[in-house]
């Protein structure tokens, strides 16, 4: 978890400094309104007295099993003629339900100005007739019911046989200015009852009435309201943290503090539960114990999971083994021990907590850290507060009233609890830390985002270069391509036609007129080669091969050399596509290949249909191939040695079969072509009698 914690935002010193020195305008900000706060209740006369001291104190019990039992039919406890305030009275019996009772002389707190006499109604009162002076108990834990001179003026709901009550709020009673009595004496009478094995009495104080109640709501809106707040507040951050451990299992510091958080809501809801029957409070101590335990366990776990430091096995186990005491003990012993568990119980944790303390204190000096401090001073503050309540509920430390400089320092110094403050700073540190961290993923995915489009423009780059290269590499390729068409229709066709042209020329066969057109056959073939105009033949192949045939018959025929050529009819077919031309090209270049190479005195050509297939055959009577050293005719120059290729290709190309032999009798060219097409396409490369086959 540190590594976030120590990253860019911690790890630098000026960032440090500056935080330190935020906070400290914070903490003098935050002092500066507290003295504000404070000066609004300071007055320069002593307007709101402390009542140092009750008379005639008596405690008495009311046992649950008297269906009759009153107010004061049970045995007296103790008598004291005099009580002084804040007091703090141990019963002596765990398992009743007792009352206190006392009185207080308004003599000391009175002026003349406060008797008159009384209006006809209260509601219908002059506001000289109204009450100037008030009481407040500025905690009436358990309720109260107050009379003045015998007559009930107010109250909370005490506890009953039947039922307990915790109110955890002051209590202001006013005092009617008709029911004083100006010659005195003037007795105000306190009774509170208790299911609890002690009771606290809160600091007593009589004063003007507008103060008073200006008072009453303070210590209320600190008591009670910031616990309502205090309570919500733990339950939502709780709540968002597990959702945050949840999204992320390896932030298990805040799963921790999440469960933490829920806990101490739940803490706070027992103990904010006004009303609760009495058969039930058994159950509420064992729920109560329970969730203080568990609450126990987790801070200290989180605490160390904070600073890397898993709790092992064994501290762990002694940890929640201390920490279940109270739930275990009490459903066993708990009505007899209950006032051991409250007093003794919380010693048995502290160990934990200070070795827990001490290695976040470690901590926080080791890695200088703003986020640990902030937590080590919330920890210290909840653990101030929690003794600060342990000293309410036991009154170890006691705080005297004065009337000197009565502010509102002085009036929270009573004994009213406060632990509900302790878990909101921390909450506040853990908010402030995950926004630090989530401040820190956003820096994190910039700076991601910042490499991802570097890399992106890099990549764009790359591949605007490679798709450059690609298309150049792509433009060789088709330039190459369309050479070597060049070349092979030049090859295949024209030139076999040149060399047809030569060699009759050569052997002074032919006129002006059959030279002029041999030249301008060729002529047009190099128009056909280089144009876009479709050359598509329509014609059957027979008449094809058939003119071609005549016309090589007219070239070459002589007492030395004859043409002799069969075409079959009866079955006339047409190729579709360039097939005719690739056809005649496999012709001609045969028969040139015979010219040029071949010593021989006849040439001969067929074209039949055979089994399906039309089989095209050129042959000759030459032996060059192996009688002899030179030609019968003169050379038509070096060989390339890639007519052969071609007219396998192009055989290829016509799903056909090609093949060349040469023997002691001549060489013989034979094409085969399937009239259902056979090849790579696998569609059909004949019509036959004119027809799609």
């Amino acid at each position: 978890m540190t590594d976030w914690l120590h990253g860019p935002l911690a790890a630098r010193h000026g960032d440090r400094v500056r935080a330190v020195v935020r906070l400290l305008l914070i903490a003098a900000g935050l002092l500066l309104l507290a003295r504000f706060a404070i000066w609004s209740f300071t007055t320069p006369k002593a307007l709101l007295a402390a009542v140092p001291e009750v008379q005639h104190f008596e405690l008495r019990e009311l046992s649950p099993s008297d269906k009759h039992a009153t107010r004061f039919d049970g045995p007296l406890l103790q008598s004291q003629a005099r009580l002084a305030l804040p007091a703090f009275v141990r019963t002596d019996s765990d398992l009743a339900l007792h009352q206190v009772r006392f009185q207080i002389d308004l003599a000391p707190y009175l002026s003349a100005k406060d008797f008159d006499a009384p209006a006809p109604s209260d509601a219908q009162a002059p506001p000289m007739h109204r009450p100037t002076k008030s009481l407040i108990m500025t905690q009436a834990i358990n309720g109260a019911d107050v009379y003045l001179n015998g007559v009930w003026l107010d109250g909370l709901t005490q506890s009953s046989r039947h039922a307990r009550f915790m109110w955890f709020r002051p209590m202001v009673a006013e005092l009617p200015r008709h029911l004083l009595r100006p010659d005195g004496p003037n007795i105000v009478t306190v009774e509170i009852n208790s299911w609890e094995p002690y009771f606290t009495i809160s600091p007593i104080r009589i004063g003007p009435t507008s103060q008073v109640a200006y008072v009453a709501e303070a210590i209320d809106f600190i008591c009670r309201q910031l616990a309502d707040a205090s309570r919500w507040f733990c339950l939502l951050a709780g709540l968002f943290m597990i959702g945050v451990w949840l999204a992320n299992r390896e932030d298990t510091a805040f799963g921790l503090l999440g469960a933490a958080s829920l806990t101490w809501a739940l803490i706070y809801t027992l103990s904010l539960w006004i009303y609760l029957p009495s058969d039930w409070r058994p159950y509420w101590f064992w729920a109560f114990y329970l969730c203080a335990g568990a609450f126990n366990v987790l801070l200290i776990q989180f605490v160390m999971r904070y600073i890397d430091r898993p709790v092992r096995r064994r501290p762990l186990i002694a940890i929640v083994v201390f920490s279940a005491i109270a739930a275990t003990v009490w459903p066993f012993l708990g009505t007899v021990v209950e006032w051991d568990l409250d007093k003794f119980w919380i010693w048995s944790l502290m160990p934990f907590q200070l070795w827990a303390l001490v290695h976040l204190a470690r901590h926080a000096w080791r890695t200088r850290n703003v986020h640990a401090v902030l937590l080590l001073g919330a920890v210290i503050l909840a653990g101030a507060l929690i003794l600060h309540d342990y000293n309410v509920l036991t009154q170890l430390v006691r705080w005297p009233a004065h009337d000197d400089d009565p502010n509102l320092v002085r009036l929270l110094g009573a004994p009213m609890y406060l632990t509900h403050l302790a878990l909101p700073p921390l909450l506040i540190v853990m908010a402030r830390v995950h926004l630090a961290k989530f401040r820190l993923s956003v820096e994190h995915v910039r700076e991601a985002n910042r490499i991802l489009a570097e890399a992106l423009r890099r990549r764009e780059m790359e591949l605007a270069l490679s798709y450059s290269r690609q298309s150049e590499l792509e433009r060789r390729e088709a330039g190459q391509d369309e050479r070597e068409r060049i070349y092979s229709e030049l090859h295949d066709g024209i030139g076999s036609r040149l060399v047809t042209t030569i060699f009759s020329l050569r052997e002074g066969r032919l006129d002006r007129d059959q030279i002029e057109h041999s030249l301008l056959d060729v002529l047009q073939g190099v128009r056909d080669l280089v144009s876009e105009t479709d050359s598509t033949e329509h014609r059957d192949i027979q008449d094809i091969v058939f003119d071609y045939c005549v016309g090589l018959d007219g070239l070459l025929s002589a007492p030395d050399f004859q043409v002799e050529y069969d075409i079959e009819s009866g079955h006339e077919c047409v190729l579709l596509g360039d097939r005719s031309r690739h056809l005649m090209q496999v012709l001609e270049e045969s028969v040139a290949n015979t010219l040029k190479y071949a010593r021989s005195t006849r040439l001969a050509i067929g074209l039949h249909q055979i089994d399906g297939c039309l089989v095209l055959t050129v042959s000759d009577d030459g032996d060059a191939a192996g009688h002899g050293t030179g030609a019968v005719r003169p050379s038509f120059g070096t060989s390339t040695g890639r007519g052969q290729a071609h007219m396998r290709e192009r055989a290829r190309q016509l799903g056909g079969d090609y093949r060349f032999e040469r023997g002691p009798e001549g060489a013989r060219t034979l094409l085969r072509l399937p009239l259902i097409g056979e090849g790579p396409a696998a569609r059909p490369a004949l019509t036959r009698d004119g027809a799609a086959s």
